[in-house]
């Protein structure tokens, strides 16, 4: 689906959009920025998640005796996922160092 350059890029403008909207929610609500930058990114991480994957749904609906086809994966990581986890994790350790 991605190759890896592609991936780190989507990855780096998702985390990008991220911190900008957590930028300007802090600024125009007057809230510290590590606040809103913790809040935005467990909203992401919850909407990124979201939603069923084909073979994964089928595979519980049947109680684990789905095989999937040859090929197929099961579980996709995608670039919102990864940068909604990075600015979650930034945040906390950023809130614990200060």
């Amino acid at each position: 689906m991605y190759d890896i350059k592609q991936y780190i890029g989507n990855t780096a403008i998702f985390f990008i959009i991220l911190v900008g909207i957590s930028a300007l929610i802090g600024w125009y609500f007057g809230f510290q920025f590590v606040n809103v930058a913790f809040i935005v990114g467990a909203i992401s991480l919850l909407l990124s998640t979201s939603g069923l994957s084909s073979e994964a749904h089928l595979a519980m609906k049947t109680l684990g005796t789905h095989v999937p086809r040859e090929g197929n994966k099961l579980l996709t990581l995608n670039p919102l996922l990864l940068s909604s986890l990075l600015l979650l994790v930034i945040s906390f350790l950023y809130a614990l160092v200060r």
